[in-house]
């Protein structure tokens, strides 16, 4: 009987944890916040997505907090290739009192996100385009509408780091110098926790080889698409010893229809469909197409297998660990035909696709000519249009590729490159490798991150550029210093 009564009890809290609500992580009201602009402070409102701390600015609001210094901005709602765009248009007409109207004026219909009670909105992030300055970035926003204003909510990170402000955030205030710009060091690095959004990381300059930070970079990572950098630098140089020609046409197998036509697909194709390879080399980078990398693999082996022998056959002829290893062209995972079924991923480390990025940018750098297209129409296969999936490309203006890629084990991976130039005109490439992310934006706002502090770095150390901050540019070498460096950070930006 006593079991039966516990048994009992156990259903019952199990139904109530479904009847009842919980709370969640994070309100899901506006909240207000102070921002201090300057010495004054302002009510703005802000969103916690998900988690506490997760913070969504109003850019509504944010307009208002700046309308008196030269960072001052007008939102204006509009759309650019078929895409929401919001352009924040430098100076400011806008007054408290009116600021309600003035955005009910391009408010059209609502959004997906429209609130329901009161101050109660629904969590809904929506990939826009915002224009700052006469650049395009590509965030994930909270639209907000009703029947008398439109708004927009936008991560404060990602404000700050668009906007080139100096912003920081303490004891739930957000402190703002509009005169000074966005920069941090090592050590603001490490305590805002930036490197740990991903199972490994690292940033560097490719042309030198110097790297600036990195994180488990010797640990051994599944690597999904941005294994096709490997397939695009045999295919490449099969190009340029005359293997291959620009002017081949590749025929697409049985194996990669089968692919195009699965969830792993990207462009369809059938059995004996041909393209250019200059538009199968493009559909494979850009848009990252398995079945492509698959054609582009069998148009120059007898095999898949034969061109993977390759794959791997590089990796050691370019110096890269005895922890690379390829199984093949595309970077799906590969089951085994065994009762006891394994699923294996091509892998390497951080530190080997530095290398292999590298080696890439300094034989072969026409590879960004392809890797910094945003959108493109591949026309020997049936007109489709090519988009990319590296954000960076939008949120950095220098960005030139060049890799992302995905997979349940690999999660969300983005190997990317800034050109810039030294003081005697040499061309360096910045490079930020992220590997297991949780998710896209994660892995879009931590290579942001890193990317700045990596043009930052370069800008210290090769062009002599020290941000005037009165912070510390390295980080001390001890952990009581480091602690002592944070706390006295905190204590400064809190004052």
């Amino acid at each position: 009987m006593k079991k039966i009564i516990s048994v009992f009890l156990i259903l019952s809290m199990i139904l109530m944890m479904f009847v009842i609500p919980v709370d969640s992580y994070a309100s899901q009201t506006k909240e207000t916040v102070k921002v201090n602009v300057d010495g004054t402070e302002y009510d703005v409102k802000v969103l916690n997505h998900d988690y506490d701390n997760n913070m969504y600015i109003s850019l509504n609001d944010m307009a208002l907090a700046l309308k008196d210094t030269k960072r001052a901005y007008e939102v204006e709602w509009t759309s650019k290739d078929g895409q929401t765009c919001i352009v924040l248009k430098e100076g400011s007409t806008t007054k408290e009192d009116d600021a309600d109207k003035e955005s009910s004026d391009t408010d059209s219909e609502k959004t997906e996100s429209d609130e329901t009670d009161d101050n109660k909105v629904n969590f809904t992030r929506k990939r826009f385009l915002i224009n700052i300055g006469g650049n395009d970035y590509s965030f994930y926003m909270i639209p907000v509408s009703d029947k008398d204003s439109k708004d927009c909510y936008v991560n404060l990170g990602e404000f700050a780091l668009a906007t080139n402000m100096d912003v920081s955030c303490y004891d739930n205030e957000v402190y703002i110098n509009s005169k000074g710009q966005f920069d941090f060091n090592k050590y603001d690095l490490l305590g805002s926790g930036i490197p740990y959004m991903a199972d490994s990381c690292l940033v560097g300059d490719a042309t030198t080889g110097t790297i600036y930070y990195s994180e488990n970079a010797d640990e051994v990572v599944a690597i999904a698409s941005t294994t096709k950098l490997m397939t695009y630098l045999i295919i490449r140089e099969a190009i340029l010893d005359g293997r291959l020609s620009e002017s081949d046409m590749v025929t697409f197998s049985e194996e990669a229809s089968e692919i195009s036509k699965s969830s792993n697909g990207v462009i369809r194709v059938e059995p004996g469909q041909t393209a250019y390879i200059t538009d199968v080399i493009k559909g494979m980078l850009i848009c990252s197409s398995n079945e492509c990398s698959l054609a582009l693999a069998e148009k120059l082996c007898t095999s898949e297998e034969a061109f993977v022998e390759l794959m791997n056959q590089k990796a050691v002829s370019i110096g890269l660990s005895g922890d690379v290893r390829f199984y093949n062209p595309h970077g799906l995972p590969i089951y085994e035909d065994d009762v006891l079924t394994t699923k294996k991923q091509n892998h390497l480390t951080a530190n080997d696709m530095f290398k292999l990025s590298s080696y890439i940018l300094d034989k072969h750098p026409e590879i960004t000519d392809i890797t910094s297209i945003k959108k493109t129409k591949l026309e020997s296969l049936n007109n489709f249009e090519a988009v990319n999936t590296n954000i960076l490309l939008y949120n950095v203006p220098g960005c030139v590729g060049l890799k992302t890629g995905t997979t349940d084990k690999a999660q969300s991976c983005l190997v990317s490159a800034y050109e810039t130039e030294d003081g005697a005109g040499n061309t360096h490439y910045i490079v930020t490798i992220v590997y297991g992310a949780e998710n896209n934006q994660m892995q879009s706002y931590t290579s942001l991150v890193l990317m700045r502090y990596g043009i930052q770095r370069y800008n210290t150390l090769t062009l002599g550029l020290v941000p005037d901050s009165g912070k510390p540019q390295e980080i001390p070498e001890d952990l009581e210093g480091l602690i002592g460096a944070v706390v006295n950070t905190a204590r400064r930006n809190a004052k």
